[in-house]
C-alpha cells in the first residue's frame, strides 16, 4: 500500500469560498447558507462548511467554520474573564471586593439567561474579525501523513493549510485521512468500507 503525502489527501484551495476580515457575520452566515442548500438539493460541485478570511491584499488570515458561528454567539465581554484572579479573590477575605468581583462576572453572563432568539439578533452583526480563527499554515504538500498527524495534534488545527512555498494550495481533508485509515485497518478491525 502506497504511503500518501498530504497534496493526495487535500481539497484544492479554489472550492473554498472567502470572505473579507471586514464582512459581518450575517455574510458569512448567508455563504454557508448558500452551500448548504446546494448540497442539500443534491446540486454538482463540492461546498464547504468553512470560510477562509482573506484581509484586503488577498491573504489568508483566518477562517470561519461551524464552531466559530456558535462561538460567535457570546457576548465580547464574556469572553474577557480572568478566571484565576475571580477565583483566588472569592477566596480571600476581602469580602467587598469579591462581590463587587461576582457582581462583575453576573453582569458579563447574564446573556446565558436569554433566549437565543435574543442573543442571535444581538450577535449577528460583529464583524468576521470578531469570530473567525486565524490560521497559520503549518502543512508542506509533500509532508507525510504522519507528520501531518503530528503538526494538526501538536497545534490543535483541524483543517490545516496546505502549502506550496508560500502559496496555500489546499486544505487537509479529514474525510480522506478517514478513508486511508480504513483503506489500511478495516479489515483488521472488522469494518467494511
Amino acid at each position: 500500500m502506497e504511503d500518501h503525502k498530504v497534496k493526495d489527501l487535500m481539497n484544492p484551495i479554489s472550492e473554498y469560498n472567502t470572505i473579507d476580515v471586514n464582512a459581518q457575520f450575517c455574510e458569512a452566515l448567508s455563504i454557508l447558507k448558500g452551500n448548504y442548500e446546494k448540497t442539500k438539493s443534491g446540486k454538482a460541485g463540492v461546498f464547504h462548511k468553512t470560510l477562509f478570511v482573506t484581509d484586503a491584499s488577498k491573504n489568508i488570515i483566518g477562517k470561519i467554520a461551524m464552531y466559530d458561528l456558535v462561538r460567535g454567539l457570546v457576548p465580547e465581554p464574556a469572553k474577557k474573564l480572568e478566571f484565576a484572579r475571580t477565583f483566588l479573590n472569592a477566596l480571600s477575605s476581602r469580602s467587598m471586593e469579591v462581590a463587587q468581583e461576582i457582581g462583575e462576572m453576573q453582569e458579563r453572563f447574564k446573556w446565558v439567561k436569554s433566549n437565543f432568539v435574543d442573543l442571535a439578533k444581538a450577535q449577528a452583526h460583529k464583524k468576521v474579525s470578531q469570530i473567525m480563527t486565524p490560521v497559520s499554515p503549518i502543512l508542506a504538500e509533500n509532508d507525510s501523513l504522519t507528520q501531518a498527524i503530528y503538526l494538526m495534534f501538536k497545534e490543535g488545527v483541524r483543517e490545516p493549510l496546505v502549502m506550496r512555498g508560500d502559496k496555500p494550495v489546499g486544505v487537509l481533508n479529514l474525510m480522506k485521512i478517514l478513508e486511508e485509515l480504513m483503506e489500511v485497518v478495516g479489515e483488521e478491525c472488522y469494518v467494511k468500507w
